[in-house]
Formats: C-alpha cells, sequence, structure tokens
C-alpha cells in the first residue's frame, strides 16, 4: 500500500521522518512521498531523511518559530488562519500514487493535534483515498507537574476530533513503552520509541508491495485487504515480535566442512509461526486494548519463504479469530529470503474505546 506521509508538529514531523527512513531501509517501498508541517523551526531542522524543500513552517506571527508549547488555542488558530498554504504543501507532493495519507501527530501537543483534524477534512474534500491518523499518547508520572497534567488533558480533548477525522487511528502509548525512570523527551528514549512504531507500521504497509527484485508475496496483502480492515474510524493497536531462525544444514563429508542447506522439517517452521504470532498477540502492543473488543484483524507473517508454512499460517489466523472473537481476520504474507528471523505483525482494528483514553478524557474534564 503506497502512502504519503504528512508529520504534524513536532513528535509527529520526528514519527514520519522515522517512517520514511525505515522505509528506504527496507526490501520494500510503501511511501510515496513525506512532508513536515511544524511551528518549530529548531525541530524542523532537526530531521534527517524528509527532503528540506517539504518541510514547512507555519504560525510566525504568534510562535514566533519556537512552538507553541502545548496551547491548543494557539494551535488551533495558526492552523485555521494558514490551513490554505498547509494544504498546498501536502497537495504538491505525489499525491496521484498514493493509496492513503498516514497523519502522524501527538495527541498531546498543540500544534499538530490541532491541525490534523482540519487538514483531514480538506484532504477528504479532494481525495477520494483513505486517511490513518497515528497518535501518540503522553506518557505518566506518580507525581504530575502541571506541564504534564496540561499534556494529558490535551491528549483526552484531542483524541475524539482525531477520531472522527480519520479512517482509523493507529495508537502509541508512550506511558506503555517507556521504562521506569526514562522520559520520552529524551533524544535516545524518543529515538527508540519511534523506531518501534515505525518498524510496525512499515511492516504493515510495506506487505502488499513486491520486494526491490519484483517478488511478490505467495499470499498479497493489497491495498484494500488493509482499508476493509482499518474500515469504520476506530482505534487499531498493533502487535509485532521476531525469532531468530537457524537454517538446517548438513555437512557433505561429515566433518562440519562445506555445509549445505537442506530440506526444512515441516514441524519446525510450524511451531516456529505458532510461537512468534502468540508472541505478537500476547505481547506488548502499541496501546492495551481488550481483545474481545476487536471486530477486525489482520496477520501479516514474514521470513524466509520455506518458513511460510500455509498450514501454520491458516491455524494461527484461526487462533487470532478464537482470541478475538472476530470473524473478520485477513492475513498474508512477506516472504524474505536472505533474512535469518519470522516476523509476525497482528493489526487489531475496529475497537470502540480502550482504558487508556479513558483516563485521558477524565483528566481533560478535570482541567
Amino acid at each position: 500500500m503506497q502512502l504519503i506521509v504528512c508529520g504534524l508538529g513536532g513528535a509527529g514531523s520526528r514519527i514520519a521522518d522515522t517512517v520514511a527512513a525505515a522505509d528506504e531501509r527496507g526490501s520494500r517501498s510503501a511511501v510515496v512521498d513525506t512532508v513536515a508541517l511544524d511551528t518549530d523551526q529548531g525541530s524542523l531542522a532537526d530531521l534527517e531523511t524528509i527532503p528540506e524543500d517539504n518541510r514547512h513552517l507555519y504560525g510566525t506571527l504568534t510562535g514566533s518559530g519556537r512552538g507553541f508549547d502545548g496551547h491548543r488555542n494557539r494551535g488551533q488558530e495558526a492552523a485555521d488562519e494558514e490551513l490554505t498554504e498547509l494544504f498546498r504543501a501536502v497537495d504538491d507532493l505525489a499525491t496521484s500514487r498514493g493509496d492513503a495519507f498516514l497523519l502522524c501527530t501527538s495527541l498531546a501537543g498543540g500544534t499538530g493535534a490541532t491541525l490534523l483534524p482540519t487538514l483531514a477534512a480538506e484532504l477528504r474534500e479532494v481525495y477520494g483515498v483513505p486517511i490513518y491518523g497515528v497518535g501518540v499518547l503522553p506518557e505518566t508520572e506518580r507525581t504530575e507537574t502541571t506541564d504534564q497534567q496540561r499534556r494529558a488533558a490535551n491528549a483526552g480533548k484531542a483524541v475524539d476530533p482525531v477520531l472522527e477525522a480519520t479512517d482509523a487511528l493507529f495508537v502509541f502509548d508512550n506511558a506503555l513503552w517507556t521504562k521506569t525512570a526514562e522520559s520520552a523527551a529524551e533524544p535516545e528514549v524518543r529515538t527508540r520509541l519511534n523506531e518501534t512504531l515505525a518498524t510496525r507500521l512499515i511492516a504493515l504497509f510495506e506487505a502488499g508491495e513486491a520486494d526491490r527484485s519484483g517478488r511478490v508475496a505467495e499470499s498479497v496483502v493489497d491495498a484494500s485487504e488493509v482499508i476493509n480492515t482499518l474500515s469504520e474510524g476506530r482505534i487499531v493497536a498493533l502487535g509485532y515480535a521476531t525469532q531468530e531462525i537457524e537454517r538446517p544444514t548438513e555437512s557433505r563429508f561429515g566433518l562440519g566442512l562445506f555445509t549445505k542447506e537442506v530440506d526444512l522439517d515441516e514441524t519446525t517452521a510450524i511451531k516456529a509461526i505458532e510461537t512468534t504470532v502468540r508472541r505478537a498477540v500476547n505481547g506488548k502492543l502499541t496501546v492495551d486494548v481488550d481483545r474481545g473488543a476487536v471486530e477486525r484483524g489482520l496477520l501479516v507473517t514474514g521470513g524466509p519463504p520455506e518458513w511460510l508454512n500455509r498450514r501454520a499460517i491458516a491455524d494461527a489466523r484461526s487462533w487470532l479469530a478464537q482470541e478475538t472473537g472476530s470473524v473478520e481476520i485477513r492475513g498474508g504474507d512477506i516472504p524474505t529470503p536472505d533474512t535469518d528471523e519470522i516476523l509476525a505483525l497482528v493489526v487489531l482494528a475496529g475497537i470502540g474505546d480502550c482504558q487508556r483514553l479513558a483516563e485521558l478524557r477524565a483528566a481533560a474534564e478535570n482541567e
């Protein structure tokens, strides 16, 4: 599936930048073009992958190019005043080649979360393709400062307008992924979190694409499969797991020299697929959700073609359907001959709500 990736605000632009970098490194490509729209000149300058011509500063009359420090009212005012120019910045991209827009933002800030609904509405008037959102939730602290309380309230105010504006919202909870005594504001931590999110997004959207040598999956996840899974504008959680594998070999002369690959035992492949899929589903998701609230799902498995056992993958899909209670579990594979690992990506979609978002809405009401 081919994407137009838009970074909105500082955090959203960094996420878009990381997604673009991950796409460039991969054996497949799902990113057609990228753009960053922000009110902080310094944050735009720090981006590494999005071309400089595609980085756009706005809100300078009220923010002086230094951002709005989480003030939603100022962010909304700037978005409304400069919407025409911001839309043009996106419209100037190679939009005709995109199957969907991916709008990335932090829900806790004052820039991206206020721009996203406004920009999405304008894009929907012109383009007949899905608009997906990526929304990052703030971390939590035992003793919250005034700034942290405001960020939580901001996220609570932002989530419903963003959900209404998008066809689906990929939620990533920083509170779930930061370790004790860490802060998502620390550059190293922030980079790790963004790469964690980007890895999962790229695995999903590259699944239906041919690799750079032209090879296509046996069971393709085409754009329509993704669109059908992500329909109805609700929350999406992603699960992901990998497992290293050891390709079976034998020595030609029994001396441990001149080894060659031999046929893979089917039981070994089945066990590897089963284990990896269960870890993806039962492990840490991008946001904690009730598996029973899932209406639709998508299972993507990847690895060397000989390890992608058809029976094991079919059984894994059936198991996922039982775990979620959903009758709409789609699937596909990513054959990668030169890798030494199995991967499983699980998309849990159509989720109406989750505890974390309810807590943030409560924070907004109590502000």
